[in-house]
């Protein structure tokens, strides 16, 4: 196998961790945003029973549900903190192969007229 055969093959493998990092990275962003909210309305719920003078009658099961709110917020953006390391260590990876090559295969260049978007690489012969 060639040297270029051989870059272009861990291009697309980079490319392949990449796009992974990258749909983990989101879905987590998905899920802390979910998480986030849950922890807003708690805090919110809690301040409304505090207002009213009611905070000594908040049941032992609604301060551990809010903990455990809180608590998963917290784990969850700390795996979005490594997925996001993960996908910067894989885009540099990938940028630097990209450098290599002056390409990465199986990814079109975007035309200026956008006429591209929706076309796959292998539609377009591509891949190798």
């Amino acid at each position: 196998m060639g040297e270029k055969a051989d870059l272009e093959k861990k291009a697309i493998e980079a490319l392949e961790r990449y796009r992974e990092a990258y749909a983990r990275a989101e879905a987590l962003e998905q899920e802390e945003a979910a998480a986030r909210q849950e922890v807003s309305k708690r805090l919110n719920r809690l301040e409304i029973t505090k207002a009213k003078g009611e905070a000594a009658r908040v049941k032992p099961e609604v301060v551990a549900a809010d903990q455990e709110a809180i608590s998963r917020l917290s784990e969850i953006r700390t795996a979005l903190s490594e997925a996001t390391a993960t996908l910067d260590s894989a885009f540099r990876v990938l940028a630097a192969l990209d450098e290599k090559l002056g390409y990465i295969p199986g990814v079109s260049a975007a035309k200026p007229n956008g006429s591209d978007i929706g076309s796959s690489a292998k539609e377009n012969g591509e891949l190798p």
